[in-house]
């Protein structure tokens, strides 16, 4: 299950790439217009490389706390790029809460767990 993990996780990470790739291309041709092959391909980034990232995660032993904050981030990501599928309304607010929600006690989690940690201040 390890290696199936693994894989799937190098397979999105690809395709991510591949649909930055896209992105920027579509940006440059259309001299940074927006329409929908721009927001297809950032949309889509954004939920493959959360799916790498999920796959990553779960592939990995760690502890409860550590795989949960990487899932978590992971599905950020997920739902960052499904609201770019959503017509506007009540879903994608949602989805946007719970969006800034992750990042935010992510980064928090982060942050605290550095200011807890005084031997990594640099002289």
């Amino acid at each position: 299950m390890t290696n199936l993990l693994r894989w799937l996780s190098v397979i999105f990470f690809v395709l991510a790439l591949l649909s930055i790739g896209i992105l920027l291309i579509f940006d440059v041709v259309n001299h940074l217009q927006f329409g929908f092959i721009h927001q297809r391909a950032g949309a889509l980034s954004l939920m493959l490389i959360g799916a790498s990232y999920i796959s990553l995660q779960l592939s990995r032993k760690r502890r409860w706390n550590e795989l949960l904050q990487g899932i978590l981030l992971g599905t950020a990501f997920l739902l960052w790029g499904g609201e770019q599928f959503v017509p506007p309304g009540q879903l994608m607010t949602a989805m946007d809460s719970i969006v800034i929600t992750i990042f935010v006690v992510d980064l928090s989690l982060i942050i605290a767990q550095h200011l807890k940690h005084k031997d990594d201040e640099t002289p």
